[in-house]
């Protein structure tokens, strides 16, 4: 009867074994990289897929200067913009095609003049940009105008030098003309860049191919030549309006 008595005892005084503990939870990556730093660095969004904006980076319209262009003025006090003289000077040492775009983008500091005049090659309402100005010398002779010369950079990459100031203005007539872009001066990087942004170029580009079918200079058709006309002009408002193109190497 003891021995019973003493089993119940047991039985109900020991009390059940303590419930099993409850699995700890995994450790939550976050806060363990937070608990390791002070801030957590989040990772970096994932690259956008290249497109026409990549191939014109560092360019002009992207607000970028580049070794091939001129950061700021040449003298910041001037009211008119110019580039340092030495490198107005490897500029007009050959033409440079592919710098003349860039240069003529919205996004450049050098001074927009347009011809008052027809005056040799320069054309009546042409758009040029000032390199250089030529005062009259002091006690000196007097060749052309007393206000002075300037040299200016032409859209077809070339310089024209001495330019009467009496025959520039910088009043932007309605429709501003420009030298004729030479196509095959520009580089295959920079020829693919404007097709894929400009869907007027694209067009204007394969017009000129079907009907010049490769020829860039020589006798061509007469449709050949307005077709070149077409791509120049889609060239020249793509630039002026804002549209990127890649940055240059220095000249």
């Amino acid at each position: 009867m003891r021995l019973s008595i003493a089993l119940f005892c047991l039985a109900a005084c020991g009390g059940s074994a303590p419930p099993p503990s409850a699995p700890s939870a995994a450790p939550d990556p976050v806060a363990a990289s937070a608990s390791g730093a002070s801030a957590a660095t989040p990772d970096p969004a994932p690259a956008p897929a290249p497109s026409a904006a990549a191939a014109a980076k560092d360019s002009p319209g992207a607000g970028g200067a580049s070794a091939g262009l001129p950061a700021a003025c040449a003298d910041a006090a001037s009211p008119v913009c110019t580039p340092p003289s030495e490198y107005a000077e490897r500029l007009c040492s050959k033409p440079h095609q592919e710098i003349a775009l860039a240069l003529f983008g919205k996004a450049t500091p050098l001074t927009r003049m347009y011809l008052r005049g027809k005056m040799d090659d320069l054309l009546f309402d042409e758009g040029v940009l000032t390199l250089r100005y030529h005062a009259v010398p002091k006690n000196g002779i007097q060749v052309g105008s007393a206000a002075g010369s300037y040299d200016v950079l032409r859209w077809d990459g070339t310089c024209a030098m001495a330019v009467d100031a009496d025959m520039l203005t910088q009043k932007r007539p309605p429709r501003p003309r420009s030298a004729r872009v030479l196509w095959h001066r520009i580089g295959d990087k920079t020829q693919t860049a404007l097709i894929v942004a400009s869907e007027g170029i694209k067009k204007a580009h394969a017009r000129r191919g079907k009907e010049c079918r490769g020829a860039m200079t020589g006798d061509v058709s007469a449709e050949c030549q307005k077709a070149d006309a077409s791509l120049v002009d889609a060239i020249v408002d793509y630039v002026r309006g804002g549209g990127q193109v890649p940055a240059p190497d220095a000249p």
